[in-house]
């Protein structure tokens, strides 16, 4: 995938300045969102010239605000939004580990943010080069998490349709997809078994709150009427939704292999 053209150059090199400051003041963060897929190669259907970004900090934005300053961008009216210099916005989500609930982010007004999957991102960041320089972006499984939480939160379509590229096209190279027990999981087929294995991969590396919020979530999807045959793509969706959660379930309903 040609990333100079889906994310633009400037937002290239604001990435690039960016991950160079925060890993300089020892910042753990992560690029997360639709940007984020773009970097795994997730064909998600558009162009972005925005940014996401997870970042650890104790005390929050107010802590991390001065550093991204330092870096370049601009504060708007919105607390966790910023500007670059050619117009592009850079959302960043500070996740303070004194606060809690983990999965809920705290801003200056009162309000919250939902956070589910990221504190579990930023402690497992995937190294991706983009254009000589080193960005640290969430683990697809942990994106296709998120996506699929915020799909419950809000009328957003692409969220749905994010995850669901994403489960389509996971594992698609290699040979995983070969090597799933197709015997015990007779449901799945080849084309559901990439979302299925990113359920297995997620798993290993979420929280269990992180894992139930999402299991939650995905239950109140399959009651959409998005995924049914009113939609061109609803049933193969569903498909997908439901190997994900097949996935996420295997590890703890493995047999005993001391019986």
């Amino acid at each position: 995938m040609d990333l100079v053209r889906t994310l633009g150059q400037p937002l290239i090199d604001t990435l690039c300045r960016l991950s160079d400051a925060l890993q300089r003041a020892d910042v753990p963060f992560a690029v997360i969102g639709a940007s984020a897929l773009l970097l795994h190669d997730v064909d998600v259907g558009r162009t972005t010239r925005d940014l996401d970004l997870a970042v650890a900090v104790e005390g929050g934005m107010e802590a991390i605000r001065p550093l991204l300053l330092g870096a370049g961008l601009a504060s708007t009216s919105i607390e966790h939004r910023f500007k670059t210099e050619d117009g592009s916005e850079i959302d960043v989500l500070a996740v303070d580990p004194a606060w809690t609930p983990t999965h809920e982010i705290r801003l200056a007004d009162g309000g919250r943010i939902h956070a589910v999957g990221l504190p579990d991102a930023l402690q497992r960041p995937i190294k991706i080069a983009v254009d000589g320089c080193q960005v640290l972006v969430a683990p697809l499984s942990l994106l296709i998490a998120t996506k699929l939480h915020a799909a419950t939160l809000d009328d957003r379509p692409h969220d749905l349709a994010d995850a669901c590229a994403a489960l389509l096209g996971y594992e698609r190279s290699g040979d995983r997809r070969f090597a799933v027990d197709y015997e015990r999981f007779a449901e799945l087929d080849y084309e559901t078994s990439g979302a299925f294995l990113a359920g297995t991969d997620t798993a290993e590396i979420a929280s269990r709150q992180t894992r139930y919020l999402v299991d939650l979530g995905i239950g109140e999807l399959l009651t959409s009427a998005r995924l049914t045959g009113r939609f061109s793509k609803g049933p193969m969706s569903k498909r997908l939704l439901l190997a994900y959660r097949e996935g996420l379930h295997a590890q703890q309903n493995e047999p005993d292999a001391t019986v």
